[in-house]
């Protein structure tokens, strides 16, 4: 009896001796991100010093969430920055076609109510103040050129092609309009309110794609792109049924149009676009933690169909509160809320120390091999990765990060310590 007694209180002591181990790991944050990184100051750059390369076509922003204020105002620097220093003059959403295509009109009307445009979109995420913002500084910008050098606005989501439909019907009453008669008459004969009723006319809306494209005027041929957007929503796969395949071919779709646009600008002396959405589709590097073949992001695509041209800016934070959709909410009970993350992200912990909480990582100049700033982004780090859909369940698998190489990912990074939620203005 006294060997077991003597076996179960050395038992009892080792375990302790582990707990406090444990816990004293846990108070000196041997494995915690919080910490500084020892050359983090000599590669940290503002945005102000981040320099897009000339020679790319390009220029992706992402965002590690859709509900924050930051990544929304980071999007009208990055635009500002290749108008007044690059050679580009549009930027391109994670939005439906027809959506783009009202805002766009709106940038260029100087009568326009900004706040009631952004409030039509069919999706609240960019019914925000910060969006406003952005709309504004380019409408302000519009009124000083014309139109040939005007700032565009344009959506490459294949999701919500019903506004593309509504954006039609709605052109119908202007006589300033590429649409014939008898395309109007077709075009308003539409029931929006019926995604079936449209969806079985496929071959109207490839045939007036087809002749807008033809056209010799630049307006035109935006709306064709509106047109072509309807096709490709016909023809996806079906969400409900193939997810997978439904993604695959969204994040292909999305970089085919933004080709589609690209090929506008350049028509008008533009050879750069800017690119945003979610982190998850403009980084490259396979939408999987572990890249595999068949597997490819949006950004994946553009940089593939624009021969490696692409120049990916990822976004970054280390906690806050993120405005979330909360899954199962839709039409009339759509709901919104914030919830707080941290993502322990190591990367994203240097913000703390900078100054306004924020800094730039050009990871073409972290060239140290030794130094713990290259060693972190050349290895597997978590990150804050979060999309639509809240539900409890993502506290229990902290499914709000993932892990990944960032260097596989992006060719730069905007980090941010704290981030605050955005505050929709209607929905």
């Amino acid at each position: 009896m006294k060997r077991y007694k003597y076996i179960f209180i050395a038992s009892v002591f080792l375990s302790a001796m582990f707990i406090a181990m444990l816990a004293g790991f846990k108070c000196t944050k041997a494995f915690s991100a919080e910490k500084k990184l020892e050359e983090i100051d000599k590669v940290a750059q503002s945005f102000e010093e981040l320099e897009i390369p000339s020679d790319v076509r390009v220029v992706g922003i992402g965002e590690a969430t859709h509900g924050n204020r930051e990544f929304q105002l980071v999007k009208r620097d990055v635009l500002e920055k290749v108008v007044n220093g690059g050679h580009g003059r549009c930027i391109c959403f994670e939005m439906a076609t027809g959506d783009a295509a009202m805002i766009n009109d709106a940038i260029h009307d100087e009568d326009s109510n900004l706040v009631e445009t952004i409030g039509k979109q069919s999706y609240p995420l960019y019914d925000t103040p910060e969006m406003v913002e952005l709309l504004q500084w380019m409408k302000d910008y519009n009124q000083t050129v014309p139109y040939e050098e005007s700032l565009m606005f344009y959506g490459v989501d294949i999701q919500g092609a019903q506004t593309g439909v509504y954006y039609l019907q709605q052109l119908c009453s202007n006589e300033d309009t590429p649409l014939t008669e008898a395309e109007k008459e077709k075009i308003l004969s539409f029931n929006i309110r019926s995604s079936d009723d449209y969806k079985n006319d496929r071959e109207f809306f490839v045939e007036l794609q087809k002749r807008l494209s033809s056209e010799k005027d630049f307006k035109a041929n935006q709306l064709a792109i509106v047109a072509k957007c309807i096709v490709l929503n016909i023809d996806a796969p079906n969400f409900d049924e193939e997810p997978d395949e439904f993604a695959t071919n969204r994040d292909l779709q999305m970089a085919q149009l933004l080709k589609d646009y690209s090929a506008l600008e350049n028509e008008r002396g533009y050879r750069q676009v800017v690119i945003t959405g979610h982190n998850a589709h403009v980084m490259k590097g396979g939408s999987s933690v572990l890249p595999a073949e068949d597997d490819n992001t949006m950004g994946d695509n553009i940089n593939d169909l624009f021969d490696g041209s692409y120049y990916c800016i990822g976004t970054g934070f280390y906690e806050g509160k993120v405005n979330i959709h909360t899954a199962g909410t839709y039409e009339d009970k759509y709901e919104r809320a914030d919830h707080y993350f941290c993502t322990d992200d190591p990367i994203a912990y240097q913000a703390k120390f900078m100054k306004n909480g924020t800094y730039c990582l050009d990871f073409s100049k972290v060239t140290d091999e030794n130094s713990s700033v290259y060693k972190k982004l050349h290895n597997y780090v978590f990150t804050g990765l979060i999309g639509e859909g809240y539900s409890p369940s993502w506290n229990i698998g902290k499914c709000h990060r993932t892990s990944m190489i960032y260097t596989d990912r992006y060719d730069a990074l905007i980090c941010y310590y704290e981030v605050t939620p955005i505050d929709p203005i209607e929905y």
